[in-house]
């Protein structure tokens, strides 16, 4: 997600808060994989991890 995706407004609510849910991968917390991005607001997905197959 670009930067400017980021700080545009929700569609739904127009609230501009989002929170981003990560998976850490090691136990030392240094890396980490993106979930998914919601508004904080009404729980609006921008973004969400694609399933492998």
């Amino acid at each position: 997600m670009k930067l400017e995706q980021l700080l545009e407004k929700c569609p739904k609510c127009g609230t501009t808060d989002k929170t981003a849910k990560r998976k850490f991968i090691d136990e030392h917390k240094a890396h980490a994989e993106l979930e998914s991005i919601t508004c904080d607001k009404c729980g609006y997905v921008f973004e969400e991890k694609k399933m492998e197959k």
